[in-house]
């Protein structure tokens, strides 16, 4: 509400300036009195003070009602996201997915919250304006109307290519984005490799095709940005040659003159903002398109069934596909507490797709999962992963700058099992362990291995050794 008087007060300011500019020169021509000079002089002081507090107070506080709600709409988006299948999650770029949903957040809501406001403020400020032009002369009024139409008919006609076009910018502009997060984010390993030239040929082609889309955006955007001063240019040409003409002969004063210009001017910048306006639409609506559709996702099927405990764990005939790769085909086995499984095998054998199946990160196309007899559909998993399962994933979930990949696994390793769950997975959890780490990680495992169902994902022989059962994928 503060910022919309705010808003109001500004606009009605900006209508009085050219009434009061017509007044003081006409009474400056023709009267010469040195009073109203310095009451115009007082007023323009005040409207001028009022305009800049009005305008601060909207700037900062439409600033914190858009960063609030922009930070609400992100934080649905990622409340979904967690919620939707695991699928997604392993095939989406996050970086990217980040960028882009900051980028269509904040347009959103800035066309949502600002666009409201001024859209309302400027046909009011238009309205009455083009009023004044006609209470000088209707042929103002017309000759105004004509040129609000054609440029108001050069967005019509683009409104599609634009919206095209804002789109694949947006697309291109996230994943040159991502493209250069990853070179910083895997520096070492391209260095090591030895890379760099090759991510360069990707980075570069990233950046070529945000280069076109961008500058075929500027190509359209450029007739939005110019069409009103190209309108200025024309009418200012037709008011000093129709206006002087009719000042000539006295039948328009000079402050009417002056004040002809200023609201004109002044209806411009309502017409130019719709044209803005009518942009800021195409831009909302392909954030609005964007982010729905990652609103849109299906998300996983969490059943309502709290186990209290686990202590066997079944996979019946399980069969998983990525798209058309099969990763599993009816795969069974059962997993008693009290023993250790050490699962082996090449990479893309399905190690770690039967590990995500156990946690309910993804669901099998075939088979069933069963905890001590109930279908993993009918189980709470969220409350399963939080409470019954501990695992230690093959990159630690431990942001550090400044300990080593061995400490942040033993801290990895740690925290799992002081959570005391009836399932423990441990994926390649020798990474980075010297001997001595290895051999207490394995008499840790030994001393827990009654209390749970214990599954290691690992090729090292002393992991192997203390495992009951070894399944080779």
């Amino acid at each position: 509400m503060v910022v919309a008087l705010c808003s109001i007060l500004t606009a009605a300011v900006n209508l009085m300036e050219p009434f009061l500019t017509a007044k003081f020169i006409d009474e400056i021509l023709i009267g010469k009195d040195t009073a109203t000079f310095y009451i115009f002089i007082a007023a323009l002081a005040t409207i001028s003070i009022t305009a800049i507090a009005a305008n601060w107070l909207s700037t900062i506080l439409s600033s914190k009602m858009r960063l609030r709600i922009n930070n609400r709409v992100v934080e649905g988006v990622m409340n979904h996201v967690y919620k939707v299948r695991g699928d997604f999650i392993f095939k989406t770029d996050m970086v990217y997915l980040s960028k882009r949903l900051d980028q269509d957040a904040i347009d959103l809501i800035h066309f949502a919250i600002g666009s409201m406001v001024d859209i309302c403020i400027n046909f009011a400020l238009l309205c009455m304006a083009f009023g004044l032009l006609c209470s000088i002369g209707i042929k103002w009024g017309v000759l105004f109307v004509i040129i609000a139409i054609l440029h108001g008919g050069a967005y019509r006609a683009l409104e599609k290519v634009l919206f095209d076009r804002s789109t694949t910018v947006r697309e291109t502009d996230s994943k040159y984005f991502t493209c250069l997060s990853d070179i910083l984010l895997y520096v070492y390993s391209i260095k090591l490799h030895s890379l760099y030239n090759d991510w360069l040929k990707k980075f570069r082609a990233a950046f070529e095709k945000n280069f076109v889309a961008v500058m075929q955006q500027v190509k359209i955007v450029f007739w939005f940005s110019t069409s009103a001063l190209n309108a200025n240019a024309i009418f200012k040409v037709l008011i000093f040659l129709l206006g002087g003409l009719d000042v000539l002969d006295g039948t328009l004063t000079v402050g009417n003159f002056v004040a002809l210009n200023g609201y004109y001017l002044l209806a411009m910048q309502s017409v130019a903002y719709f044209m803005s306006v009518g942009q800021l639409y195409q831009n909302a609506l392909a954030a609005y398109v964007r982010i729905m559709e990652i609103k849109n996702l299906p998300t996983e099927i969490n059943g309502t069934k709290i186990l209290e405990h686990v202590n066997s764990i079944e996979i019946s005939n399980v069969s998983f596909s990525f798209g058309e790769q099969k990763i599993l085909t009816n795969f069974s086995k059962n997993f008693k507490r009290g023993k250790i499984y050490c699962i082996v095998g090449k990479n893309g054998a399905g190690k770690s797709t039967l590990i995500n199946l156990i946690c309910g990160m993804i669901r099998p196309n075939g088979g069933e999962i069963f905890f001590d007899g109930v279908p993993l559909a009918e189980v709470d998993m969220i409350s399963l992963r939080k409470n019954l399962i501990a695992v230690v994933e093959q990159k630690d979930f431990i942001k550090s700058d400044t300990t080593s990949g061995g400490e942040r696994r033993k801290v990895s390793i740690n925290v799992a099992f002081k959570k005391f769950s009836d399932v423990l997975i441990m994926d390649e959890p020798d990474n980075n362990l010297d001997a001595k780490a290895i051999s207490e990680l394995t008499e840790k495992i030994r001393r827990s291995k009654l209390n749970r169902i214990t599954l290691i994902i690992s090729h090292d022989e002393r992991l192997i050794k203390i495992a009951d059962e070894v399944i080779n994928f």
